[in-house]
């Protein structure tokens, strides 16, 4: 396992300034959030992957803009959606191709869009236009989304087998009322990707060590399914002060990980 920090956290700064930002504060690994659609250009990947290189940093994986349109497009009723969908995703794959990511981070549908066979047949179809660029498509729990709850997340990976890869977020669990033990007892093998803060009754999404999540034994839990992906800090701007204090949280997580690995 490992300790990242995304982009995302510093949103609306742009993304390579926020980038930037990460290195210039010793972050060694990093999600990169793509904000809009001309990020994906080949000057920006190249811009992007020179600022990689520079610094030693490694991207782990990139979550693009598209969580809004996702259900108008990729799951649509009108088939040419879907497969313009999956032409423009090509760009963000050649993009995560250029900056060596691994996992790109799906929201996927808004509830009761389409029946469990379509969407794991439309998320099959990104997976399948991923592999040509070595990249692993990921679907992330998502409050309001149809990955809110465990029964649909159950389905999903009965579906689709070893082709269902998730990310997990904190956050987005306590907020949907999941249980986050039961989460990675049932989907544990499924998990390779995480986005983590902590919680408490003072919100969902707080600083490492603000709230009560008891992180060691779930980062425990995890690995004794197999985990060994990239736990990644993802917060709301309004949750910290600074970029330094991003890093903080990055140490305290790397020492957590430590710890989780020793028990």
């Amino acid at each position: 396992m490992k300790a990242a920090v995304s982009t995302a956290c510093l949103f609306p700064k742009p993304t390579e300034d926020a980038l930037y930002d990460l290195c210039l504060h010793g972050i060694q690994t990093v999600e990169i959030f793509l904000n809009a659609p001309s990020e994906c250009r080949p000057v920006f990947a190249n811009d992007l992957s020179a600022m990689l290189r520079r610094f030693g940093i490694s991207c782990c994986a990139v979550h693009p803009w598209t969580g809004s349109n996702e259900s108008f497009m990729l799951f649509s009723r009108y088939p040419r959606r879907c497969s313009d969908f999956l032409d423009e995703a090509k760009q963000v794959f050649a993009l995560m191709q250029k900056v060596g990511a691994r996992y790109y981070v799906l929201h996927g549908c808004t509830p009761g869009r389409v029946s469990s066979e379509i969407y794991c047949e439309r998320f099959h179809l990104l997976a399948e236009t991923a592999r040509e660029f070595g990249v692993i498509v990921t679907q992330e729990n998502v409050n309001l989304f149809e990955s809110q709850n465990l029964r649909f997340l159950k389905e999903f990976c009965r579906v689709l087998g070893d082709e269902a890869k998730l990310t997990f977020d904190t956050k987005q669990a306590v907020r949907a009322g999941m249980n986050i033990d039961e989460a990675v007892r049932l989907l544990g093998k499924h998990i390779v990707n995480v986005h983590l803060s902590d919680h408490s009754d003072l919100g969902d999404c707080l600083r490492i060590g603000k709230g009560r999540f008891q992180i060691t034994a779930f980062l425990s839990a995890l690995r004794s399914q197999g985990f060994d992906g990239a736990v990644t800090l993802e917060l709301y701007r309004e949750a910290f002060g600074s970029t330094a204090a991003l890093a903080e949280d990055w140490q305290k997580i790397e020492r957590l990980i430590r710890i989780a690995e020793k028990t």
